[in-house]
């Protein structure tokens, strides 16, 4: 019985990092693009440059405390105009959006995001009907995957 309370134990210690997402971005488009993350905790990471046809996943992931992360990324260096993906978790759900509130350098391209293949969004070129305040609500805490081109 100890043995079982044990595991038990250590299980419910281990739940709160496995209740976590990753914000990913998969560049397709033929140009590079830079991203850097932060989270509303304060903390931040420098921009790096992601090459066409690479991935980047943000350093700062989502926890299970709420506490949003976000990946902005730009199609120029140090560029501020910058679109972002935005992810919080809590309970075993995600929140999710795109926001072009600090700049929309990727208009003109496609844009996909989605959580682990059930809660998408999807912007066609020029259409901005998938930016927040539309925010999809899901049941999973899966890593968040931003599609650029």
């Amino acid at each position: 019985m100890y043995s079982l309370i044990k595991l038990l134990s250590l299980a419910l210690l281990a739940a709160p990092s496995a209740m976590a997402g990753n914000i990913i971005v998969q560049n397709n488009c033929k140009f590079d693009v830079w991203c850097d993350a932060a989270k509303n905790d304060g903390s931040s990471s420098p921009s790096v440059q992601v090459k066409a046809g690479r991935h980047y996943t943000s350093p700062l992931p989502a926890h299970n405390d709420n506490v949003g992360s976000v990946l902005k990324c730009t199609n120029a260096a140090k560029s501020r105009k910058v679109f972002q993906a935005e992810l919080a978790v809590q309970n075993g759900r995600s929140w999710f959006d795109l926001s072009a509130i600090d700049g929309d350098p990727f208009l003109s391209h496609h844009r996909h995001a989605e959580l682990a293949g059930e809660c998408v969004l999807d912007c066609p070129p020029k259409s901005t009907a998938c930016y927040y305040p539309v925010q999809v609500d899901c049941h999973t805490t899966r890593d968040a995957v931003m599609t650029l081109c």
